[in-house]
C-alpha cells in the first residue's frame, strides 16, 4: 500500500494497529483460554481499533519519524527520508488499513474467527488460504512493496 499511496499512508500506524490487534489473543494466550479470536477480532471490533490507533498513533509517529530521517540524513541516503508529520489521511488509512487487512488474514487460518459477529457467526474464507499460504503472500507482498517503495523514492530523487 505504502508504495501506491506514499504520503496517504502510515506504515508505522499501520504496524502500531497490527500490534493493537493481537493484544486480545497475547492475552488469551496468557489466561490459556480457548478462544484467541473473539471481539476485537470482528469488523466491528476492528473499525474501534483502528478509531484508538488512529487516535493515539501521531504521537507514536512523530519521534519515530524524526529519528528514522535523523538516520537516513547521516548516512547521506536523505532520498529515503519521509515527511515528519504524517498526514490525517496517512494516520487513517494506515489505522483501519491495519486493523481491517489484519481480521482479512486471519480469518483465513483461525477457526475461533468470526468476522461478522454478532450478526453472523460464519467465516466464509476459513480455510480457503492456508496458514503457510497466508504467510507466504504476506513475505511476497512485503517484499514486492519494499522494492517498490524503494524503486518510488529512488525515482523521485531523479
Amino acid at each position: 500500500m505504502k508504495p501506491a499511496a506514499q504520503k496517504h499512508f502510515s506504515l508505522i500506524t499501520f504496524g502500531v494497529a497490527q500490534i493493537a490487534m493481537d493484544i486480545e489473543p497475547f492475552i488469551g494466550m496468557v489466561r490459556n483460554s480457548e478462544i484467541l479470536h473473539g471481539p476485537t477480532h470482528t469488523v466491528l471490533g476492528a473499525i474501534v481499533i483502528g478509531l484508538l490507533v488512529a487516535l493515539v498513533s501521531p504521537s507514536i509517529c512523530r519521534p519515530i519519524l524524526r529519528r528514522y530521517n535523523q538516520e537516513v540524513t547521516a548516512y547521506t541516503l536523505c532520498w529515503l527520508s519521509e515527511p515528519p508529520e504524517p498526514t490525517r489521511l496517512a494516520i487513517w488509512s494506515g489505522a483501519f488499513g491495519g486493523t481491517l487487512s489484519h481480521i482479512v488474514l486471519d480469518s483465513f487460518m483461525h477457526h475461533d474467527m468470526q468476522p461478522f459477529a454478532p450478526f453472523s457467526g460464519a467465516n466464509p474464507i476459513l480455510n480457503e488460504l492456508s496458514h503457510d499460504g497466508v504467510y507466504r503472500l504476506c513475505l511476497l507482498l512485503g517484499l514486492v512493496g519494499c522494492i517498490a517503495w524503494l524503486l518510488t523514492k529512488w525515482l523521485g530523487r531523479l
